[in-house]
């Protein structure tokens, strides 16, 4: 593929950007909400991200009676929520209704309560505190006031709960492959150093413990051929993943 096709292309990606309507959420590409419902993205990146959550959090996990998965999409993650974290309730909340009509039968899976919301993460519909443990995981990059999302996510968060929060990083969503195929507002994406340091300016607290950062070889705009060779040995992180605590009141 040609260096022009692919700025064309990936112009055109960008300008349908302002086509969405008051500038705060990108919607998905077609390829992109298909790519989310495949059992590659199941196993390989949802599964693998739980599994992560769970090892570091270890002993450390609060009871999780109240979750929220905010930006829940077609429902994926409520079986492994329910395997890995055991909650009563799991409210599952997107902001696309196309999404959450999916979501229904994802949710029959479950032997938890599970509820459907449609909601914007600006602007949550839940009181102060309403949860113990938030699942956000690839939600930020797709929004371009990550500041706000994240405000709106402390205040119904509750006071030593906890946000587990996964991202794709700047060097990951800049890439050619993730521009062309996928859309995201491309003013608002994050190094993961970025993303951590804006997370605690929200009030959270990260331990260094609590922080995984990645390179996987389907991450990279070679998908890793270079490195498999032997032609490349440098390590740009792109992905996050991390514990996000809201502190105690009496601390």
């Amino acid at each position: 593929m040609s260096t022009a096709i692919i700025h064309t292309a990936v112009q055109f990606i960008m300008n349908q950007e302002q086509l969405i309507p008051g500038g705060q959420w990108v919607r998905e590409t077609r390829f992109g909400r298909w790519f989310l419902s495949a059992k590659t993205w199941f196993r390989y990146v949802l599964t693998e991200a739980v599994k992560d959550f769970k090892y570091l959090l270890g002993d450390d996990a609060p009871r999780s009676s109240r979750v929220l998965d905010i930006g829940c999409g077609q429902g994926l993650s409520f079986t492994l929520l329910e395997q890995y974290f055991n909650p009563r309730i799991i409210i599952g909340a997107d902001i696309d209704n196309t999404l959450l009509k999916n979501a229904e039968s994802a949710a029959t899976l479950c032997q938890c309560e599970i509820q459907l919301r449609h909601e914007t993460v600006f602007k949550l519909s839940f009181p102060d505190e309403s949860f113990d443990m938030i699942f956000c995981h690839q939600l930020l990059h797709h929004v371009s006031n990550q500041t706000e999302a994240l405000q709106e996510l402390y205040r119904v968060l509750a006071a030593g709960g906890v946000m587990l929060i996964s991202e794709s990083c700047k060097p990951f969503i800049d890439s050619w492959p993730v521009r062309l195929l996928f859309r995201h507002p491309m003013e608002s994406q994050k190094t993961a150093e970025e993303y951590i340091e804006l997370i605690r300016s929200i009030g959270f607290h990260v331990d260094e413990q609590h922080i995984k950062t990645s390179s996987p070889w389907w991450s990279h705009q070679d998908f890793g051929l270079l490195e498999k060779v032997g032609f490349s040995n440098e390590k740009i992180i792109t992905e996050v993943l991390l514990i996000a605590r809201k502190p105690n009141k009496n601390l």
